[in-house]
C-alpha cells in the first residue's frame, strides 16, 4: 500500500475509527529526520499487509496534529478502532519496524 496523506480532522477521525489498524506519520517540511526517515515508512507500507499508511504534514492540518497531541516531529502513532495502541518519536528505523510489526499483530 502506498502512504496517504491526511488533509482533515474529519478524515482522521474517520481513518482512526476505522476496524484496521492505521500508522501515521506526523512529519514537517522543515524537519530533516521526517525526509530521512519518511522512504524507510513508505518502503514498510509496501511490505506491511493489513494495516493502512498515512502522514499529516503538522503544518498544513494543524487541527489533526493538535487532536493527535503531537509535540515533536517525526512522530508515528498506531490507532485501531479509535484507540492509540502504540506510538514512536523520533526517526528510528528499528522502532519503527517494531511499532508497525507489533500493531498488526494486535
Amino acid at each position: 500500500m502506498t502512504v496517504e496523506a491526511i488533509t482533515s480532522l474529519s478524515q482522521f477521525k474517520e481513518l482512526i475509527f476505522g476496524d484496521r489498524v492505521v500508522i501515521v506519520d506526523f512529519w514537517a517540511t522543515w524537519c530533516g529526520p521526517c525526509r530521512v526517515i519518511s522512504p524507510i515508512f513508505e518502503k514498510l507500507s509496501e511490505v506491511t499487509p493489513g494495516a493502512g499508511f498515512y502522514k499529516v504534514d503538522v503544518d498544513a492540518v494543524p487541527d489533526v496534529s493538535q487532536e493527535a497531541g503531537i509535540r515533536a516531529m517525526p512522530t508515528f502513532i498506531a490507532f485501531k478502532k479509535g484507540e492509540k495502541i502504540g506510538d514512536l518519536v523520533g526517526a528510528n528505523p528499528g522502532g519503527l519496524q517494531e511499532l508497525i510489526q507489533k500493531s498488526v499483530e494486535a
